[in-house]
């Protein structure tokens, strides 16, 4: 852990040194104000960068490896360094999301194009009848369609882990990233700036999506079970 604190350290010195920008010595002080609490958010903002990735790949969009969640990560401190002046105080880790969505998103349909450049998209893949080309089944018709059958490398995890995962997804998404954070070890107090809710909030919100979680799993469990 220290080493890639020490590396995202570096790195967000190494931006701040080559894009200086005319600010003032508040306004630096602010910079690397933010760039010290990115790197104590990096854990939980990676985690939440591949739960992004994972829905992509898992719909076909881009395909597994293509986008690290490191790399991706990466390029989301940087992207938070660059709009720093929208940075908040309390609520910083709901900014962040945001912010790696829409780096994701950009990133995804980035690769999606370089796909379609690559691969020609009307290239047939499979045919449906004698008649050509009205019943070819295009490449972009597979990547589309959620209900296509995937390639066997986009199962990232035990059964055990995907049951956990959809378990979590149908939190919401506050409450599940406050549940990560205190599985994380994070105080209360942190949580509560993180997120921009109060102490007893978070309490409240882990102790709900504990029950919640419980529930469901058991469920999963009695399913698996009959």
């Amino acid at each position: 852990m220290n080493v890639e604190r020490e590396r995202l350290l570096t790195r967000l010195r190494q931006h701040l040194e080559q894009h200086p920008d005319e600010v003032t010595s508040e306004g630096r002080t602010r910079r690397e104000w933010l760039a010290q609490q990115l790197v104590e958010h990096y854990r939980p903002l990676r985690r939440f960068v591949r739960r992004e990735l994972g829905r992509f790949v898992a719909f076909g969009v881009v395909p597994s490896g293509v986008l690290t969640d490191q790399d991706v990560t990466d390029m989301v401190l940087v992207r938070a360094l660059q709009h720093w002046r929208e940075a908040p105080v309390r609520g910083l880790f709901r900014w962040l999301r945001r912010t790696a969505r829409r780096v994701v998103r950009q990133l995804v349909e980035e690769e999606r194009r370089r796909i379609e450049h690559e691969r020609s998209l009307e290239e047939p893949v499979a045919y449906q009848g004698d008649e050509w080309p009205d019943q070819v089944v295009r490449l972009i018709d597979i990547l589309a369609d959620p209900t296509a059958q995937l390639p066997e490398d986009v199962i990232l995890a035990e059964e055990a882990q995907r049951i956990l995962d959809e378990a979590l997804d149908r939190l919401p998404e506050t409450w599940r990233e406050v549940f990560l954070l205190k599985v994380d070890g994070w105080p209360d107090d942190q949580i509560a700036q993180a997120e921009g809710v109060s102490p007893e909030q978070v309490g409240r919100i882990v102790e709900a999506s504990r029950a919640f979680l419980a529930e469901l799993l058991r469920e999963r469990r009695q399913e698996l079970e009959a």
